[in-house]
């Protein structure tokens, strides 16, 4: 998901009937000149799949991968993608042929060429979204003459799933600026944990049995032994519960 909201009227924004054209292949000159010097800021959802994807445990994931630092805005930990040290800052993904994790890739790789913008009130189950079209100087995927709609593109790029747990965060990030809170060095660092390093948080949810303190259904505590999906979450719900206060 974008924050992009101070400098939106920058781009094109668009609904999910209105239409742009893009597409990228290998026979582009530009091929992979995307995937290279970026600020790659990886959601928890991003963390599960490509954590999974490559059979590391999250904190093998976070350790090799990632740079943790606070968000200048929400003051809560925020994880980016660490680029090799090599002449082009590559992704440690992407090789000649592409991207090596292609079917698990980040949900703003999925996005691209959009940028997705999402709020949601409180109180309200689902969110309001819309895009706006980035168009970089060097891509030349938009003189291609492949022609899509906003949904079109989110069914081809298969982003419902990645935008739906994205969401869950929403909660967290007002809830957090609504009570101007200011968390701890010991709840930012429970903060990281359930968020990032999901199979540590799994123990810990074992070791003290904190599906109990929060009253969940006994499915989901059976489900979070094994489903990191269900794991997260219920990670997201701890911290909105334990972290800021609201109830489950």
């Amino acid at each position: 998901m974008v924050q992009l909201r101070d400098v939106v009227e920058d781009f094109q924004k668009l609904q999910l009937d209105d239409t742009f054209r893009f597409s990228c292949h290998p026979d582009m000159a530009c091929f992979n000149g995307c995937c290279r010097d970026l600020n790659q800021y990886l959601t928890p959802y991003d963390i599960l799949r490509l954590k999974n994807r490559l059979k590391l445990s999250s904190q093998q994931f976070l350790d090799q991968f990632t740079e943790c630092h606070t968000g200048p805005r929400s003051g809560l930990p925020v994880v980016s993608l660490k680029m090799l040290k090599d002449e082009n800052l590559n992704c440690p993904f992407v090789s000649p042929a592409g991207c090596t994790v292609y079917e698990d890739r980040p949900g703003s790789c999925r996005t691209y060429p959009l940028g997705r913008m999402a709020v949601r009130k409180p109180g309200r189950p689902s969110c309001r979204e819309f895009y706006i079209l980035i168009r970089e100087a060097h891509c030349l995927g938009f003189t291609q003459p492949r022609q899509w709609t906003v949904r079109q593109w989110k069914k081809d790029q298969q982003l419902d799933t990645y935008n739906e747990m994205n969401d869950l965060m929403l909660d967290v990030l007002s809830l957090k600026r609504s009570g101007q809170k200011k968390l701890s060095t010991e709840e930012n660092a429970l903060f990281y944990t359930a968020c990032y390093d999901l199979d540590r948080f799994r123990d810990l949810t074992l070791e003290k049995r904190l599906w109990e303190c929060a009253a969940v259904q006994k499915e989901m505590a059976e489900a979070i032994r094994e489903d990191d999906v269900a794991l997260l979450r219920f990670a997201i719900e701890w911290i909105k519960r334990s972290l800021f206060g609201e109830t489950f």
